[in-house]
């Protein structure tokens, strides 16, 4: 009986990590999509020396996108990409219009707006901002407007709007 315990205690730890499954992973992605693995620096993490450059045809120019509007203290919009080594993580948040999505369904939602983008890190911060709301097709009578993008460059930037 003793070794049967030592057997069923690590295997239900593997059980319970298997069903661990984040629900705004998204598994349909295309292959070549940068992840921030291939963006990572040697430089201490600064993101000076990039030591990967994502393939020419990758569908987006970013690994990270984090859209937080916010309409009042109950409504907001918000979109999280991420592309990592580890997987690509996606989800949309609209108390606006009432939806929820996770996954593959939020991917789905997101790809066709991220391949509409024509701005780059080097875009003005209201450009972006006006580039953003208008593919998301979103209200401009927010309160607070925050979006953080990584770039496949390894660039990191920060956009903000209040009203």
């Amino acid at each position: 009986m003793h070794k049967i315990k030592w057997l069923v205690i690590p295997l239900s730890f593997l059980l319970l990590t298997a069903c661990n499954k984040d629900n705004d992973e998204a598994t349909n992605v295309p292959n070549d999509a940068p992840t921030q693995l291939e963006n990572e620096t040697t430089a201490g993490g600064n993101g000076t020396n990039v030591t990967n450059t994502p393939a020419a045809n990758a569908p987006f120019n970013f690994t990270h996108f984090s859209l937080d509007v916010d309409y009042s203290d109950t409504q907001s919009f918000e979109a999280e990409y991420e592309n990592e080594e580890s997987g690509v993580e996606a989800s949309i948040g609209d108390d606006v219009n009432g939806e929820k999505l996770d996954g593959n369904a939020a991917y789905d939602k997101l790809e066709p707006i991220f391949k509409s983008f024509t701005f780059d890190a080097a875009t003005a911060e209201v450009d972006v901002i006006a580039e953003v709301m208008k593919a998301f097709d979103l209200a401009d009578n927010y309160q607070k407007l925050e979006l953080d993008i990584r770039f496949s460059d390894g660039t990191e930037k920060e956009y903000h709007a209040q009203k």
